[in-house]
């Protein structure tokens, strides 16, 4: 059997999350998203939240509270969710009439809201993607036929025959992220693959690596095809260099700019900081 899914990444700053459950798989599930995207909007819907989930947000809040936060850059307006809800487009969306149970926020920008109560059909229409994540059955069934009637992407746990989406294993490493689907056939080989890249690919060496690429792929000149050509060939000696073969570049003769690349990263990063100078009246704000 092949696997027939499209993989996509998720802005989830820039979507609304609706998590249906706190327990156990609500823990597990929210865990890896906001490993993977610490500027996610959630809202959770249950009606008692587990320690181990409360602890894990605590956390992320308490961090939040203590560190020096960026403010993300704010997303293109959407339009309204849904009678008796706010949204607003840099945290989760909230139910107008209700006040939250609990509200923690990530030092990236991310927002949960925990709302305790029974799920409600109508809660889908806050959310551009549904996750069910209880042990009840029944449960699942009632957040998969409300958001499937609202047309909102779902997942819901340990049934793939249900879902929209999968929540796979993913790698992260700077820049690069990698994620690897079995089709639901195996989460567990998954898992292993997701350990063996992390061992194989060090965070700072793959984070430099593709800064480096970045700097080069910018000093690139001439048309499309050339720019392809480069690439292809720089990338190519990269990964020939993992089975065995001897280091070194590949680019045609004269246009590699991969180690002018690479010195003018390193170079900027060691660089002194030049002296604060008046600004011009264009760079002044307004």
């Amino acid at each position: 059997m092949t696997n027939p899914l499209y993989p996509a990444f998720f802005r989830l700053d820039r979507l609304q999350l609706l998590v249906v459950g706190a327990g156990e798989v609500g823990e597990e599930k929210l865990s890896f998203i906001l490993k993977s995207s610490p500027n996610a909007r959630v809202v959770i819907i249950a009606p008692w939240m587990g320690e181990e989930l409360k602890a894990l947000l605590d956390e992320y809040d308490q961090v939040a509270r203590t560190q020096v936060q960026t403010p993300p850059p704010a997303p293109p307006a959407q339009p309204p969710k849904g009678e008796g809800m706010e949204s607003n487009e840099r945290t989760a969306a909230r139910f107008a009439a209700e006040p939250p149970a609990g509200e923690w926020q990530t030092i990236a920008g991310g927002t949960v809201i925990w709302y305790a109560r029974e799920f409600q059909a109508t809660d889908v229409t806050i959310a551009d993607l549904v996750v069910a994540a209880t042990n009840f059955k029944d449960i699942n069934l009632a957040v998969h036929s409300a958001a499937k009637a609202a047309r909102r992407l779902t997942n819901i746990a340990d049934t793939p025959s249900l879902c929209d989406f999968y929540l796979g294993s993913i790698v992260t490493r700077g820049p690069l992220k990698i994620a690897i689907s079995t089709n639901g056939q195996s989460p567990t080989f998954a898992k292993r693959f997701r350990q063996f890249l992390e061992a194989e690919l060090p965070d700072f060496e793959t984070t430099n690596l593709l800064d480096d690429l970045k700097v080069f792929r910018d000093r690139l000149t001439g048309d499309f095809k050339a720019k392809v050509r480069q690439l292809n060939a720089v990338t190519s000696s990269l990964l020939s260099s993992t089975a065995g073969e001897a280091a070194g570049c590949r680019c045609p003769e004269g246009e590699c700019l991969v180690e002018a690349a690479a010195n003018t990263a390193s170079a900027t990063s060691s660089a002194p900081a030049a002296a604060p100078t008046s600004p011009s009246p264009n760079e002044k704000k307004a």
